[in-house]
């Protein structure tokens, strides 16, 4: 082991609360990446249809997707800085 990786380990020890805030903060990522690809999915789904209530419907649950998405991003910029 190099010099980093004994200290990376030390410090995990000594401060529990990194340790879990690297994992959030992985898990927040393979989160993230899931709801964009969702995302992606509904707007591609949404070009190929034509006027209608489906289409509003999909349009609908983009901009909720699209926002959570956002508020995910904001969470994982504090976690990232604390």
């Amino acid at each position: 082991m190099n010099r980093q990786e004994l200290l990376k380990k030390l410090g995990d020890y000594l401060d529990l609360g990194q340790k879990k805030r690297r994992k959030n903060v992985k898990d927040l990522k393979v989160l993230l990446k899931k709801l964009k690809q969702q995302e992606n999915k509904l707007i591609a789904k949404c070009r190929d249809l034509s006027s209608g209530n489906k289409r509003k419907m999909l349009k609908g649950e983009i901009a909720i997707l699209h926002t959570k998405r956002k508020k995910g991003l904001k969470a994982l910029k504090k976690l990232i800085r604390a």
